[in-house]
């Protein structure tokens, strides 16, 4: 074997990283959720999410959650420059105690983002960028796909609810 060049190194590149609040229905998510993860296409503990889930595009035709979505896609539209991108899926979580979400990328897609449902202790850590979010009622983070991010071990008997969702490259987005 020859080798004429061989090379490990990492770049710096753009990305981005939004959180705020959105006023939400909290309990028709996590009702929604609730139904969702005892489904027979469940995805519970079967991704990086080591607890309950439902299936990826549960959320991908529902009218509640659209509209939060549209939301999103304005504030990005204005904001940062991207190509044209679609939803891809969308998804409810329940981490119960002792529950996990490992570090994990949402790559291929283009945008990720995650919308809690309650207030909790177990943060949502990027490493990379160095940015905990502390989950509250209606607080989302928006970010670009690539950027690591995960969670440590639910140590409370409260449960932590969310919704994660992709966009990913296309012409339409819904």
């Amino acid at each position: 074997m020859i080798i004429n060049t061989h090379i490990e190194k990492k770049i710096k590149t753009d990305y981005f990283f939004i959180e705020g609040f959105l006023d939400i229905d909290s309990s028709y998510f996590i009702k929604k959720i609730e139904i969702g993860c005892l489904e027979k296409n469940n995805m519970s503990n079967k991704t990086n999410i080591k607890g309950g889930m439902t299936g990826w595009n549960y959320f991908n035709s529902d009218k509640k959650f659209l509209s939060v979505a549209n939301v999103f896609i304005n504030y990005v539209d204005e904001n940062v420059d991207l190509p044209k991108y679609i939803l891809k899926d969308s998804w409810g979580f329940s981490l119960e105690k002792n529950n996990i979400k490992k570090t994990h990328t949402h790559l291929p897609c283009l945008w990720s983002g995650v919308l809690y449902l309650n207030s909790h202790q177990q943060i949502l850590n990027f490493p990379e960028i160095n940015k905990k979010v502390k989950p509250e009622k209606g607080k989302f983070a928006l970010f670009s796909s690539f950027l690591k991010h995960g969670c440590v071990e639910n140590s409370s008997k409260k449960i932590r609810w969310g919704i994660s969702f992709n966009f990913g490259y296309g012409d339409n987005y819904f």
